[in-house]
């Protein structure tokens, strides 16, 4: 079995992230939580993770401006976002790989959009990497090129 999944839960409520970091650890995943948007970027900075969960609605720093600072430094970093108003939410040209509603729906919803928003992340690195490999190929094709495969 491989090493398991990092996950970094920002929300300034204490109980959310207890209750995150429980069930999550519990699934198998090493969890580290932030009370705020600015410690998890310091947090992200010193260590990075597979998966961030952040709330929308933190003091001083936005989730959404969260993400994209995160995105920044690590593009490929897979995040869920909390909010407790389901309206639609975009960061364009971010992309969100899922949504946890407050309140949750079950400790077994947790578990599944985590899993869910780290399977389409890795799948979106496979495509990325292929896409390069690709590029490269047809490079090498292409007329005047000397290169032999």
């Amino acid at each position: 079995m491989g090493e398991a999944k990092r996950i970094l839960v920002i929300d300034d409520e204490p109980e959310v992230c207890s209750l995150l970091r429980k069930v999550l650890e519990r699934a198998g995943y090493q969890v580290h939580t932030c009370g705020t948007g600015e410690d998890g970027l310091l947090q992200l900075a010193k260590q990075p993770v597979d998966l961030m969960v952040v709330d929308k609605n933190l003091p001083r720093m936005h989730g959404g401006e969260v993400i994209v600072q995160a995105r920044k430094r690590c593009p490929e970093l897979a995040v869920i976002l909390i909010t407790a108003f389901p309206e639609p939410f975009s960061l364009p040209p971010e992309r969100l790989d899922g949504y946890l509603a407050k309140p949750f729906k079950s400790l077994k919803h947790i578990e599944e959009a985590v899993a869910a928003a780290l399977e389409a992340s890795e799948a979106a690195h496979r495509r990325h990497v292929l896409r390069d490999r690709l590029n490269q190929v047809v490079a090498d094709l292409k007329p005047g090129n000397k290169k032999r495969l």
